[in-house]
C-alpha cells in the first residue's frame, strides 16, 4: 500500500479527536491510518501545552514541501501535495491560486496528462464532464400550472450581484425516487444541500425552509427551475420573507451558479445512481467541501469566506 500525505480534511480529524482525549492509536484507527504517521504528525505540530492546529500543521506541511524546492525545475516532492489537492476536488487552477505551491496550472494540467499516459488515474479528478442538458417534457403554461413571478420581474441588483442574498433553486434526480434540494447564493456561491424522499411540492418547501431559514436575514430573493417541485414558492417566501421568481422554460443560462453548481455535484453523485444510498453526513460532506474550495471568480476565497464576510455585517450588534 502506497503512502499518501495527510490531507487537511484529516488533519482537522486529528485536531478533533487530539482535543478530545483519544489516544494515537485510537485516532490512527478512526483514520485507518498507521499510528506512527498520527505520532509524526502530532510530534512535529503540536505546540504549547499539548496544542494541535490542524490550519497551522497544514500551513507548514505545504511550506515545507515548496520549500524543498531549491532548483528552477519542478522537484518530485512538490507532486504529492499537488495530487492530495487534487483528489479533495481541486481544480488545477485552484490549486496554484492558493499560493501553497509554485507551479502554474498548465504545468500541473502537463503533469495529469503525462501521469494518464502511464495508466495513471489523476485525470479523474477534473472536472471536465459537460453534457448537453435534456430539456424537459411539457408546455409552459403545463409547468407554470402554479403560476409564480416570472424572471423578467425581478430587480436588476439580482443580475449584478452586487449583494448577498439572491438565491437560486432546483432539484437533482437519480435512479429512484429520492432527490436532491441544491440551493446557491449567486455572489459569494455559497451552496445547500437538501435530500427528499420524493419530488412532491411539500417536501421541497420544507426542506428549502429548513434550510435557508438559520440564514433568513441574507435570503432576499430565489430564482426557481420550472419544475412542480416548486409549487409552494408562496409559503417559502412567507416562512422566509423573501420573494420568488421563475426562469423560462429551458433557459437554464438564467440560473447559472446553480447549474454550475449541480454540474460540481454530479462528481460525487453521479447520473443515475440511487441518492437514497448515501449518508446525510456524506451528502453535508460535499456540501462543506464546495464551500470551503476557494474560486477564481472569488479571487481564490471560498464561498464560505465570502458569505460569513457579509453575513456578520448583517447581524445586530
Amino acid at each position: 500500500m502506497s503512502y499518501t500525505h495527510l490531507s487537511q480534511d484529516e488533519r482537522y480529524q486529528i485536531q478533533h479527536l487530539h482535543r478530545g482525549g483519544f489516544s494515537m492509536s485510537e485516532i490512527a484507527e478512526q483514520l485507518q491510518r498507521n499510528p506512527s504517521t498520527i505520532r509524526r504528525e502530532l510530534g512535529r505540530n503540536t505546540y504549547g501545552v499539548e496544542r494541535y492546529d490542524a490550519r497551522q500543521a497544514h500551513r507548514r506541511s505545504a511550506w515545507r514541501w515548496q520549500a524543498a524546492s531549491v532548483l528552477p525545475h519542478i522537484q518530485s516532492d512538490v507532486w504529492p501535495l499537488v495530487e492530495a489537492r487534487l483528489a479533495e476536488g481541486l481544480s488545477p487552477e485552484q490549486i496554484t491560486g492558493e499560493g501553497r505551491v509554485a507551479i502554474s496550472h498548465e504545468r500541473i494540467y502537463q503533469h495529469i496528462a503525462r501521469d494518464r499516459q502511464r495508466g495513471g488515474t489523476l485525470w479523474h479528478h477534473l472536472r471536465c464532464r459537460k453534457r448537453r442538458r435534456r430539456a424537459r417534457c411539457g408546455t409552459p403554461r403545463q409547468r407554470q400550472r402554479f403560476g409564480g413571478r416570472r424572471i423578467a420581474e425581478r430587480p436588476a441588483i439580482v443580475q449584478t450581484r452586487q449583494r448577498v442574498g439572491d438565491w437560486e433553486g432546483d432539484t437533482i434526480v437519480g435512479q429512484g425516487t429520492a432527490r436532491l434540494v441544491t440551493l446557491v447564493e449567486r455572489k459569494s456561491g455559497l451552496l445547500r444541500v437538501r435530500r427528499i424522499a420524493t419530488g412532491e411540492a411539500d417536501l421541497t418547501m420544507r426542506a428549502v425552509i429548513q434550510s435557508l431559514h438559520p440564514l433568513a436575514v441574507r435570503v432576499h430573493t430565489i430564482t426557481w427551475d420550472n419544475g412542480s417541485e416548486f409549487a409552494e414558492h408562496a409559503l417559502i417566501d412567507i416562512a422566509l420573507g423573501a420573494k420568488s421568481y421563475f426562469a423560462d422554460p429551458y433557459s437554464s443560462w438564467q440560473r447559472g451558479s446553480n447549474e454550475n453548481t449541480n454540474g460540481l455535484l454530479r462528481q460525487y453523485f453521479p447520473k443515475g445512481c440511487d441518492l437514497s444510498a448515501f449518508s446525510e453526513a456524506y451528502i453535508q460532506s460535499i456540501e462543506d467541501k464546495l464551500n470551503q474550495r476557494p474560486r477564481k471568480r472569488l479571487r481564490f476565497h471560498s464561498p464560505q469566506q465570502i458569505f460569513d464576510k457579509s453575513f456578520k455585517r448583517a447581524l445586530p450588534n
